[in-house]
């Protein structure tokens, strides 16, 4: 997530503002997306190994002002809406051998309308972000603010 905002000064000034308080990948933008990383890992689906919240934190370098979740799934989850082989209809074919799910190579999965389940805290589901971002958005600001006091 890239937050994006626009300052009516020159671009001299604007970058003198930016550097000043460390925004554009200094120390506020630093804490401002450790902060957002915080707060949305409770919104966030996690299965036993929490993968999604893991590879947030692993592919995600504070101060860039993104947050990426390099999980194919990831946008799946965040709908909250079954995803279905167009053609047999299945979510998933699972192999007992290896223990693993798996998916027809190369195939486009469709919505179902089947909504998702989601476990382990009554945060965790759908849309993770706008309802962290409702519940935490001056949170966040507020945390920024006090790195910028400092």
């Amino acid at each position: 997530m890239k937050i994006d905002y626009e300052i009516a000064f020159s671009n001299v000034q604007k970058q003198q503002i930016l550097d000043k308080y460390g925004l554009d990948g200094g120390r506020t933008q630093k804490v401002i997306d450790s902060a957002f990383m915080g707060y949305v890992d409770k919104y966030m689906p996690a299965d036993e190994n929490q993968e999604m919240i893991n590879s947030m934190y692993s592919s995600t370098k504070p101060g860039s002002g993104e947050i990426n979740i390099n999980k194919p799934y990831a946008h799946y989850q965040n709908e909250g809406e079954k995803y279905v082989d167009s053609k047999t209809g299945k979510g998933a074919f699972y192999d007992p051998v290896s223990g693993r799910y798996w998916s027809r190579p190369g195939v486009k999965k469709v919505p179902s309308g089947e909504k998702l389940n989601y476990h382990g805290g009554a945060n965790r589901g759908d849309h993770f972000t706008e309802r962290m971002l409702a519940d935490h958005y001056e949170d966040i600001l507020n945390a920024g603010q006090k790195e910028i006091e400092k």
